[in-house]
């Protein structure tokens, strides 16, 4: 009897590898097998195998944990990432006042090194300035440009987000409706993912435990610039291909950005303007104000919390206004996250490469 003939199957970024679910959940916290099961429904048998696969190239390492109790009063494994420099990412975070690049390892949230780099308004000359660094990481760091798999941009754009989509205009560039994160690929011949640098904010957001996030509106404002996050069912909303909503026309007589970007003489009739135009689209019942502008001028959210209460809505009337300030830390986390991600959707074809190795060599074994 002939043997039986196997085809690899292909997954989208909709439709993910189990074996990138998984890195992305022990990238962000180490777990055990039995709560990855429970976490992505796969048997335990299966969850092995997949385990397996991660362990034997030593992505990820088996280790014993008194965190977890079994009945037999035996130790449970946690699994967690080994850090590795084969595995290596180049975050850039390209806003009004920072441009740096930071090398980071598959593994390690702090940063191996970072380099600031001289502001730019062409698109041409900030891949030039980020390639040299990545040369100079190289030399100084690593054995081979090639340990480098992903380039991961966070910028003040309004993007489709990822590695293929149009950046529409920068803050900080001239250029626009350009394919930013290809042409960063082409020049420097490394995948490229481009994001909204409020992106990483509202993941933070979105991820903090001690926040209500199923029905909510944030915003978040400073440092001379808004952006607006929607957060339904515990998902953030995005526009088409993964597009960061983009607030900053939205049609306030003052200057919507203007006015909550920096605090100023029209920023709570922003805010209010804001709440009023979006919160009953979605049925929002609850905001949250994070970011800078706020930082010094509590006062005004309390005033605007009244304001809401003399609305005729009554869902206005029972908005609960909710102030988180910046959390620098957090959100520069969720960018090495992001980082993280992007490592894996580049290792995604090798992980498929190994498993029909795998596959072929049980075959011909059986």
């Amino acid at each position: 009897m002939s043997a039986p003939i196997f085809q690899m199957r292909e997954y989208t970024m909709n439709e993910v590898n189990p074996l990138c679910q998984i890195l992305k959940i022990l990238h962000r916290k180490p777990c055990s097998q039995v709560e990855l099961c429970e976490q992505l429904g796969f048997s335990k048998s299966h969850m092995h195998k997949l385990v397996s696969n991660l362990v034997t190239p030593g992505i990820i390492k088996r280790s014993d944990s008194q965190e977890y109790e079994q009945e037999q009063g035996r130790p449970r494994q946690k699994l967690t990432i080994t850090y590795n420099l084969q595995y290596c990412s180049v975050l850039v975070i390209h806003t009004s006042w920072k441009f740096r690049a930071y090398l980071l390892a598959y593994g390690l949230t702090e940063e191996i090194a970072y380099k600031d780099l001289p502001q730019t308004d062409s698109a041409s000359v900030f891949i030039k300035e980020l390639n040299d660094c990545i040369d100079e990481f190289t030399k100084l760091y690593l054995s081979d440009k090639k340990s480098i798999l992903s380039i991961v941009i966070a910028t003040q754009a309004t993007i489709e987000q990822g590695e293929n989509g149009i950046m529409y205009r920068n803050n900080l560039l001239k250029d626009e409706n350009i394919t930013f994160a290809k042409k960063l690929r082409e020049a420097i011949g490394i995948r490229c993912f481009v994001y909204n640098y409020a992106y990483g904010h509202m993941l933070s957001l979105l991820h903090a435990k001690d926040l209500n996030t199923d029905n909510a509106m944030v915003l978040s404002c400073g440092e001379g610039s808004v952006a607006l996050g929607i957060f339904l069912n515990n998902q953030l909303l995005l526009g088409r291909n993964n597009s960061f909503p983009e607030c900053s026309h939205l049609p306030f007589k003052y200057g919507f950005e203007k006015s909550l970007g920096e605090f100023g003489e029209h920023t709570k009739e922003a805010l209010l303007f804001a709440i009023n135009a979006i919160a009953p689209i979605y049925n929002i019942n609850h905001v949250i104000l994070a970011g800078s502008c706020f930082d010094n001028h509590l006062n005004i959210i309390y005033q605007a919390s009244l304001e809401l209460k003399e609305q005729k809505d009554p869902l206005l009337q029972k908005i609960l206004l909710e102030y988180r300030g910046q959390e620098i830390e957090q959100h520069f986390l969720e960018l090495v996250y992001l980082s993280f991600d992007s490592l894996v959707e580049v290792l995604n074809p090798q992980m498929q490469k190994r498993n029909l190795e795998d596959l072929v060599k049980s075959m011909e074994a059986y």
